[in-house]
């Protein structure tokens, strides 16, 4: 239903308050309890909300301003965004942002979007990372230095995350269609901005937004996850009660746009290799009543199968793919439909088609089924996030950045009360052919005009304040992030056919239960050129079964709150689900039908096909896309046949295009099957009833090809430097790689991995790579290095990338290899490693606080017999390393002359 705005949410890619506070520190003021999040706040005019979850493992801080590219006025177009960067520098009491975020480890960034920009940190839960996280964002609200020399070299870094937007093409024609259908509001501008106001506006300038707009008044500071919430609310008064309320008082916006008098079309014409259309109409802010309603409307449209736009476009092959969504906002919102088409279809005709099915909006007849169905998707995706206590704090940006916290129970209590006469009301009175763009004057004597929905801060006030939600949900049990307590709470077993499960026992918000599975197949010979067919099937295991439609498929589940996915790659297909302890045994009963009655429809094939092939398409000359797929058949020589082979783009498309119902059929009857596979599942679940659903699902789904585990040749990387030109493509990559054996249990792995972390994959931003190109230089937007060893070979390999202005590639290759060069010469300091290891540490703990991690380690112990301690082993050895071992490391494995890159963007332009 809702798709992000490619340009709008803009992310930074990622002591002690001053004494000079006569403000008097005090303890926050309790507000209210609203469904858990508790409402505190201070005199200085900071809102905060606490919300615990002692299951969690971790804790993030989030801090939200009610500043972006809303509040930019003449010359500070992208002013919101820009600031939003440097605050990742320095402040006066703290100093180096990045380099505390890096030492600390853990997971931080920071977005701007049309109504907000916030910072978060998400750390393991301890009070040292509470303190250290409130302590840093306190100082930064109103100590940040903001200085010209750091300010000059964030420009070109700015303007290189622009130009990786302006590759896209249905981006584009999104931004340009947004900013044709808003007259006066700036909700038609970029959040990113003007590159000429970006380029040209001076720090003292930068420092005057900031003083405005960055002060305890304007700001919500959420704390959430697993805390002690006495010792937060202390460090909140400690830190942010002594910052003064600010006397300045903010000037409210109050631009209401226009209603549109027609019709508005704007025809966008530059580089690109797929078609696109795009259709607009002007909506409701968040906290109306009407918005609910739309949300559900542009789920009955668009949704796959059932959707009315979906089965009259994609489903009768008239486009290849539709979506939809409606922003977050303040003030009077959009909904957006963009159409992706297939290259063989007339644009202009596809156009006609796509206007002559969004004119039948107003006059369809919804029926209670529609709303049904919309109203148990919704649902589901709020109570989804609403039970990632982490990933919920994170997500209240939108709605607080939209006018107060509450609104997003508000939301969903309207959702809960739809009718199909809502449905019907916004679909007439929204969805009108001159409430959308085109770009004609069409005289009309009776023309029924719309005006935007204007919402003032009294009237969200009062609709806000004397809500209380529904009863509070019970308190879920803590889960220490650990492997001896993982250990302590898993259940192993194998069923009767040789699946080897592991159940976590783990309390979940809400009640949630996750689950992974990984059934590797067959055999390098019987797999032959057969990937795409896996792919594909993977993909169209859900389109219908011998018992239920492809539609009753997806109701149900919707009314389940869950969902069940498929992918298949290599030799192996992976299921992952998520779902809630009452509905676990239908959702796995539904899975066994997938797994064994599915009948693949012809039209699902071709509809599948086409929305590949259409995606693919669309990358032929997409840098990334041309850089790494370049890179691998630059360095690996398999044949054609080989699940090994990297293909080139047009060749994926022709496979695709050659694909028969009867060979999926045959990989589905003769190739899948469990009898080889591992699964985990995490919940709070009885482990008998499970172990009897696991069997009745699994237990007799078997393959009737022989598995053998197919390892890939080792390929020896040679000295190779070639560009390959994507014409008119505003932003280009670099990707570089050397290959070399080693296994995870080779004894030089722990000194190589630290050696990599300090060379370019530690840290925030802050390894030896991106620090020269990043921050530096300011020559690369995203830069840094990865490793790639395997669990089952010895063909491993190290790799370093970097994404830039196409006229900086001699630069970046320059700044590259010299940081490279210069480890392998000098190699690094006892301090690199000290800090750096923190930093791993922290990361480490982090993702172990993580449902996903937990499952990925118990399925690699169960499939290849890795011990759960070999997390803690690797730890150790770590840090007993030295750094003459780690300089060793590197120098044994890593040499420019055997470095193969590939570079790919369009370096003839002037």
């Amino acid at each position: 239903m809702k798709k992000v705005l490619l340009k709008g949410i803009l992310c930074c890619a990622l002591g002690v308050v001053s004494s000079g506070y006569a403000q008097k520190k005090e303890t926050p003021k309790y507000i209210t309890n609203v469904e858990g999040v508790k409402e505190y706040s201070l005199n200085n005019g900071l809102k905060v909300l606490l919300i615990s979850d002692a299951s969690q493992s971790n804790m993030v801080v989030n801090i939200i301003y009610n500043v972006g590219s809303r509040n930019e006025g003449y010359g500070e177009k992208g002013m919101a965004h820009l600031l939003e960067h440097m605050l990742f520098k320095s402040t006066k009491n703290l100093g180096d942002i990045k380099k505390m975020l890096s030492d600390k480890g853990g997971n931080a960034n920071g977005t701007t979007w049309l109504d907000r920009t916030n910072y978060y940190e998400v750390f393991p839960s301890n009070d040292e990372n509470l303190k250290w996280s409130l302590e840093m964002e306190a100082d930064r609200m109103v100590n940040s230095t903001i200085l010209q020399t750091d300010l000059d070299k964030e420009f070109s870094v700015v303007r290189n995350e622009f130009e990786i937007g302006e590759n896209n093409p249905d981006g584009v024609l999104q931004e340009r269609i947004v900013s044709t259908a808003y007259l006066w509001h700036n909700y038609g501008n970029s959040t990113i901005g003007s590159k000429e106001d970006i380029e040209r506006v001076k720090a003292n300038t930068l420092r005057v937004f900031y003083e405005r707009y960055y002060q305890p008044d304007n700001a919500t500071l959420v704390i959430a996850g697993k805390f002690d919430e006495q010792k937060a609310l202390e460090y909140i008064g400690q830190y942010f009660s002594v910052i003064p309320k600010p006397k300045r008082v903010l000037d409210k916006t109050y631009t209401l746009e226009p209603a549109q008098d027609g019709e508005k079309f704007v025809e966008l014409k530059r580089a690109g290799d797929s078609k696109n259309v795009g259709a607009l109409y002007h909506t409701a802010p968040y906290a109306d009543k009407d918005y609910a309603a739309i949300d559900a409307l542009t789920e009955i449209l668009t949704a796959d199968p059932s959707g009315y736009l979906y089965k009259t476009l994609v489903e009768a092959r008239k486009v290849s793919s539709i979506y939809s969504w409606q922003p977050t906002v303040r003030d009077a919102s959009f909904v957006y439909f963009g159409v992706a088409v297939p290259n063989d279809k007339d644009i202009k005709e596809t156009e006609n088609i796509v206007r002559a099915e969004l004119d039948k909006i107003p006059t369809t007849k919804y029926t209670d089924e529609d709303v049904a169905r919309a109203k148990a998707k919704i649902i589901k995706q709020i109570e989804s996030i609403k039970n990632n206590t982490i990933s919920y704090a994170i997500n209240l940006t939108e709605i607080i950045g939209a006018g107060d916290y509450r609104l997003g129970f508000i939301y969903r209590d309207a959702v809960e009360k739809l009718t199909k006469e809502d449905i019907q009301r916004v679909a007439e009175k929204y969805f009108r052919s001159n409430n959308r763009t085109v770009g004609i004057f069409i005289p009309s004597k009776e023309e029924q005009r719309l005006k935007s929905v204007e919402i003032t801060d009294e009237q969200i006030t009062a609709l806000t304040k004397d809500y209380k939600g529904k009863a509070l949900e019970k308190e879920t049990a803590a889960f220490e992030s650990s492997i001896k307590n993982l250990k302590q709470n898993l259940v192993e077993g194998k069923l009767s056919n040789g699946v080897k499960y592991g159940l976590v026992k783990k309390e979940i918000k809400g009640g949630k239960v996750q689950a992974s599975f990984k059934f590797p197949v067959s055999n390098e010979k019987e797999l032959a050129g057969k990937t795409n067919t896996g792919g594909i099937l993977a993909q169209l295991l859900k389109t219908g079964t011998k018992t239920r439609t492809k539609e009753q498929i997806q109701d149900r589940l919707d009314q389940l709150k869950s969902s069940v996915n498929f992918g298949f790659s290599g030799q192996t297909l992976s299921v992952n689900i998520s779902t809630y302890k009452e509905s676990f045994k239908e959702v796995m009963d539904i899975l066994n039908d997938l797994l064994v009655n599915s009948t693949f429809p012809e039209n699902e094939l071709t509809k599948t096909i086409t929305e590949y092939n259409t995606y693919l398409e669309s990358n032929l000359n997409d840098p990334q896309t041309v850089a790494f797929t370049e890179l691998s058949r630059q360095i690996t020589k398999y044949d054609k046949s080989s699940i090994f082979y990297t293909p080139t783009i047009q060749e994926q498309i022709d496979a695709f295009k050659k694909i028969k119902q009867t060979e999926i059929v045959d990989f589905y009857k003769n190739i899948l099957g469990g009898n080889n596979g591992v699964g985990s599942v995490v919940g709070d679940l009885d482990a008998k009833s499970t172990v009897e659903i696991l069997e009745k699902t699994f237990g007799k789904w078997n393959s009737k090809s022989k598995y053998e585990l197919a390892k890939p040749s080792y390929f020896e990387t040679k000295v190779l430097d070639k560009d390959f030109i994507t014409p008119d493509k505003e932003n280009a990559v670099a990707l570089g790689r050397i290959s070399f054996k080693m296994t995870r249990t080779s004894a030089d792995y722990p000194a190589f991995v630290m050696a990599n972390e300090i060379l370019g994959s530690g840290g925030f931003l802050s390894a030896r790579i991106p620090m020269r190109l990043r921050e530096k230089e300011g020559i690369s937007y995203g830069a840094g290095s990865f490793i790639d060893v395997p669990i089952t070979s010895d063909v491993a390999s190290w790799s370093y990338y970097a994404f830039l202005n196409p006229a900086k590639k001699n630069a970046v290759e320059t700044a590259t290899k010299e940081e490279i060069s210069k480890a392998l010469k000098d190699g690094f300091t006892a301090d690199e490693l000290k800090s750096n290891l923190i930093s791993w540490q922290n990361q480490r703990k982090t993702r172990l606080g993580s449902d996903e991690t937990l499952m990925n380690l118990v399925n690699t112990y169960l499939q290849y017999g890795i011990p759960l301690e070999d997390y803690d082993v690797l730890e150790t050895k770590v840090k007993a390393l030295k750094v003459e071992e780690v300089n060793a490391a590197l120098k044994k494995y890593l040499s420019l002359d055997k470095m193969t890159s590939v570079y790919a963007g369009d370096f003839n332009k002037k």
